[in-house]
């Protein structure tokens, strides 16, 4: 069971519109509960997908994580935002999941709507509405997956919070179980040898 109980949090977490959600499931509406689940669906299946590096078992996870929610709805607590509550359950099923597989797998980014405003970030000058450069597109997801393959588990896992969940700093740290700062700094190291390793790629023309 997952719980939140920093009462300098709580006020902060009852302003929060999902949190609100969360609490009619709490009382017995399933409605709210199926909103909750139109909100987060998305996030969470590419939140998993990133994680596992594969996206053959995210459907399964991503039924599994919002099955913990609705049984944890009645010992649910507010002390966070519902974003930052939901995330920790999806880490914990994909740390189980990982286990049960007896293996590391690479990380994987799921090129969704959020993904590709990522992947433009990284290499600005690539328009990814242009049918004429979709070969170059997939030239640099996969060179994106192999370089943010290589960034520590730390770093990789601060930047799929913040650019693929859309947490912000707090939220990361307070997810992260560190200061507001040192995810700061972890983000921006873990995007800064992104670039750094794309880089090369852009200068021989791999990359526009």
């Amino acid at each position: 069971m997952v719980r939140f109980t920093k009462s300098s949090t709580v006020d902060n977490a009852l302003s929060d519109p999902d949190v609100q959600l969360m609490l009619k499931v709490r009382a017995g509406d399933d409605a709210a509960f199926d909103e909750l689940y139109r909100r987060y669906v998305g996030r969470v299946q590419g939140l998993i997908t990133y994680l596992m590096g594969s996206q053959q078992s995210t459907e399964d996870l991503t039924q599994e994580v919002f099955l913990r929610v609705y049984r944890a709805r009645r010992n649910y607590v507010v002390g966070a935002k519902f974003s930052t509550w939901l995330y920790t359950i999806v880490n914990n099923v994909v740390l189980n999941a990982r286990r049960s597989l007896g293996r590391r797998r690479e990380v994987n980014l799921a090129f969704e709507d959020q993904q590709a405003a990522y992947l433009e970030s990284l290499c600005p000058n690539v328009d990814v509405e242009s049918p004429v450069q979709r070969a170059e597109l997939m030239e640099m997801r996969h060179l994106v997956h192999t370089c943010v393959g290589r960034l520590g588990e730390r770093q990789r896992m601060a930047v799929s919070l913040c650019d693929l969940a859309g947490m912000s700093y707090a939220d990361v740290a307070d997810r992260m179980g560190t200061t507001p700062d040192a995810a700061k700094s972890l983000i921006h190291r873990g995007r800064s040898s992104l670039r750094d390793s794309l880089e090369p790629h852009r200068r021989a023309g791999n990359v526009l």
